[in-house]
């Protein structure tokens, strides 16, 4: 693992086992940095779950793991409903869902060198402003509702796994 040159950069800071523990907190804070970081559009997700993990002292596989929230099968509604908000609220055009998906596609190209640079491409065809304020808003809308659900489902099953606890320590009492 601790071949790649970037993960040595971060290699003693990886060393700390905090960041491995899984705990309430630790895990709450991961799902947060890594559905947000699920949501932008770049090839470095993961190395911004990382950072972010490192940073926050969150779960670290917890939060890379939830970055394939997008992926190859999910990146097409998800930004399609992003660009959908954006232009929504800046009040311009919507785009076909074909070209959304075709702008994915030559994005991934781009970015693997071996594509044109989509921005100068769809220049005057898209509003990156409404993709932009789109995928930020639906980020950061998703990752507190998917924190505030974690939060209540450990809730939850803390306090029943507590009751059954309780209920089967009296069970075994002797009766007066």
């Amino acid at each position: 693992m601790l071949e790649s040159r970037t993960l040595k950069l971060f290699a003693p800071q990886l060393a700390d086992p905090r960041l491995w523990h899984f705990n309430r907190h630790s895990l709450n804070k991961a799902v947060y940095i890594g559905v947000l970081s699920a949501f932008f559009p770049l090839p470095g997700q993961m190395l911004l779950a990382l950072i972010g993990a490192l940073i926050f002292r969150a779960n670290v596989p917890m939060a890379l793991g939830l970055t394939w929230i997008t992926n190859p099968l999910t990146s097409l509604p998800v930004f399609y409903a992003a660009y959908y908000i954006g232009a929504k609220i800046l009040d311009v055009p919507m785009i076909s869902l074909r070209l959304i998906g075709r702008m994915i596609a030559d994005f991934s190209l781009w970015a693997l060198s071996d594509g044109a640079n989509p921005f100068i491409t769809y220049k005057g065809t898209v509003s990156i402003s409404a993709f932009s304020l789109g995928i930020t808003i639906l980020a950061i809308i998703t990752s507190i509702i998917c924190g505030l659900a974690f939060k209540a489902i450990w809730r939850y099953k803390t306090v029943t796994t507590w009751q059954k606890r309780q209920s089967n320590s009296s069970d075994k009492l002797p009766k007066p």
